[in-house]
């Protein structure tokens, strides 16, 4: 069935009248009920009542009727619109986001937005959080992904998700092997952590501090990779958030960090006094939809 039937149907009831329709449209009356028988057999019953007055709508016919203008309303809707997307001005979104953040979101969602949005364009790039929270404040991003707000007077944030963090535990290490593991096996061990310009680095130095002791950081980096390899090539211990476990590696045991308080929560960061447009509160919206504030599925399990 085609538009240009539906069309000539509507016509046809309009008008009561195959010739009247005949005449307005340039198509032989022949034609036209050759349109209508087509339609009546596709849909496999009787539109029209034909007699010496001219042409009504069955009951069938009827709500085919109501059905055709509706649709019709709506390709005209989309006709209208689809060719003002060639002079639709085109947006850039200026998105910053913090190491690792990245890995944890959906596959090609920023792609997949893209998409629903011809006209909208989102620019991103990584750094550490506490950079990032300056280039935020600085207008250098219309709003951040970041797992940490410090200014809360000046940057407003929101949870998007939360995830548990765990302790990397080397098959070497002296804590491998043991069955429950407290904050008070953490004190004296010696680590390999994320850098002082990472939120989860200084969350996990409040744990430690709230146990009683200061934890002993061998080296610092902002590479995840790095850090992994490192730690188990020198038996230290490590965290991460649940989004980067192996449950394959067996030269690892993963535990869940015994502080329940420590947690990775990615966050949507912008400035206080930030008016955001109708596209970047589309893409805020959109976000929002993607994140159920739910803690990672891994929590509470322990992998070794």
């Amino acid at each position: 069935m085609t538009f240009r039937q539906m069309e000539l149907f509507v016509a046809v009831c309009e008008y009561k009248s195959i010739n009247k329709t005949s005449a307005a449209y340039h198509i032989s009356q022949q034609g036209i009920s050759k349109t209508i028988r087509e339609v009546e057999e596709e849909l496999g019953c009787v539109l029209l009542n034909r007699d010496i007055n001219g042409v009504s709508p069955t009951r069938f016919g009827t709500y085919f009727l109501n059905e055709c203008r509706i649709i019709l309303e709506r390709k005209n809707y989309v006709c209208s619109h689809i060719t003002q997307i060639e002079d639709m001005p085109q947006e850039t979104i200026y998105l910053g986001m913090a190491f690792g953040v990245v890995s944890s979101l959906p596959y090609r969602l920023i792609g997949d937005f893209e998409r629903l949005h011809p006209h909208v364009k989102i620019e991103y790039s990584d750094h550490t959080d506490y950079y990032l929270e300056s280039l935020a404040k600085k207008d250098e991003y219309d709003f951040c992904i970041t797992t940490g707000v410090v200014d809360r007077e000046r940057l407003s944030s929101e949870l998007l998700f939360q995830e548990g963090v765990y302790l990397c535990i080397p098959c070497t290490h002296e804590l491998y092997e043991k069955e429950k593991i407290t904050m008070e096996n953490l004190k004296g061990q010696r680590y390999a952590m994320f850098s002082t310009q990472f939120h989860i680095r200084h969350n996990f130095d409040t744990a430690c501090r709230n146990a009683g002791f200061e934890p002993e950081i061998v080296i610092a980096s902002s590479d995840f990779n790095s850090l992994k390899e490192i730690a188990q090539h020198n038996n230290l211990l490590f965290v991460v958030p649940g989004h980067t476990i192996r449950p394959d590696d067996a030269r690892l045991r993963y535990e869940k960090f015994p502080d329940d308080r420590f947690t990775w929560d990615v966050n949507f960061v912008k400035k206080n006094n930030k008016v955001l447009t109708e596209n970047m509160m589309a893409f805020y919206r959109y976000l929002k939809e993607q994140f159920p504030k739910k803690m990672c599925p891994l929590w509470g399990r322990n992998l070794r």
